[in-house]
């Protein structure tokens, strides 16, 4: 706790070393906008986000009858998406689409806690348009110096096995000596020791060697639009919907304030039109990619009833309690009474 404390000092003073040199780059937005106002992010085109951001750039387009250009980089052109992040923060950049970081303020801890939705319906519900976990993701983020256009849904998670070692399903029975790859916070630590996996936190980018080395045996918090990066060395994905992934699409407020009034009332209602698109649309897209999953050769499994059921009372005994310490006991137990547990 002390840590997380120290990190998000450091992340509020960064911010305000932004606030007070991000002035500088507003005659550059101005320029920038003759060629088209950008929108950058991370993932493929075959992702989720691509096709959001296709509907906001034809809806916006609409709307302002092509006055408001948008300069679309898909597949991480211009960095890695954390780097991104920081630019529209600074307001170099206007606006991604990204992943909670916790080093910038550790309540975003929340997008990754276990079990908050079981199926599709229950996580429109939770993290949809309009709802409480959007509207506090809305000022966690309004503290940063952005504004939330949209909680956008990508999947459930779970985790993927290599080939030459058994599949873990009863936990924890089979995952003594599993060694499973987590991302390097403290929650991630905690969920996968507790369920009796031996965890190994690691960068993503060395994932693929590790695996393909034996360095690990899996890796934990997968999404199935991120299983076939590693086709090659897997053997199965054991889909347990620990996790649901919420995804924030964010705009820089300096860049919004050097809009004109009816400018920014088109985007807000074009990113509203394209985040709602993606609530709609979002299951067909998982389905998707669990058929291409299975068409690689790759096992999907899932847990029995009382597998998951046993899962899920480790990840909620571990997890709720860190985040009740961090957001108080009012914020989670109104998660608890929308999420029905």
């Amino acid at each position: 706790m002390i840590q997380i404390r120290k990190t998000f000092k450091k992340a509020l003073a960064a911010v305000a070393i932004t606030a007070a040199t991000v002035t500088a780059t507003l005659p550059g937005m101005a320029q920038a906008a003759e060629k088209g106002h950008i929108l950058a992010h991370v993932m493929p085109t075959d992702h989720i986000f691509n096709s959001v951001s296709e509907e906001f750039m034809k809806k916006l387009d609409e709307l302002s009858g092509g006055t408001v250009k948008i300069e679309y980089h898909p597949g991480g052109d211009l960095g890695d998406w954390s780097t991104i992040t920081e630019q529209v923060m600074q307001g170099a950049i206007p606006m991604t689409m990204a992943w909670s970081n916790s080093e910038l303020d550790p309540r975003l801890d929340i997008a990754n806690l276990g079990y908050v939705a079981d199926d599709w319906a229950s996580a429109k519900k939770v993290y949809g348009p309009g709802s409480k976990m959007d509207k506090l993701f809305g000022e966690i983020y309004g503290g940063l110096y952005v504004e939330l256009l949209g909680t956008l849904p990508t999947d459930f998670t779970g985790y993927v096995v290599r080939k030459g070692v058994d599949v873990p399903v009863n936990i924890p029975e089979d995952s003594k000596g599993f060694k499973i790859r987590v991302p390097n916070y403290p929650m991630a630590i905690d969920r996968y020791s507790a369920l009796g996996f031996s965890v190994v936190p690691m960068a993503f980018s060395e994932v693929h060697t590790a695996l393909q080395t034996g360095a690990i045996d899996g890796r934990a918090f997968s999404p199935p639009y991120e299983v076939l990066l590693f086709r090659d060395v897997l053997k199965a994905f054991v889909y347990t919907r620990e996790s649901f992934e919420p995804t924030f699409w964010i705009a820089s407020k300096h860049w919004l304030a050097s809009l004109s009034d009816q400018e920014r009332k088109w985007v807000r209602e074009a990113a509203d039109h394209a985040t709602q698109w993606a609530w709609n649309n979002a299951e067909e897209f998982s389905k998707g990619w669990l058929d291409k999953i299975r068409a690689a050769g790759i096992e999907v499994l899932e847990q029995d009833p009382a597998q998951a059921a046993a899962y899920k009372k480790t990840v909620m005994e571990v997890e709720w309690p860190i985040m009740e310490n961090l957001l108080g006991k009012q914020v989670m137990d109104e998660l608890k009474e929308t999420a029905g547990l």
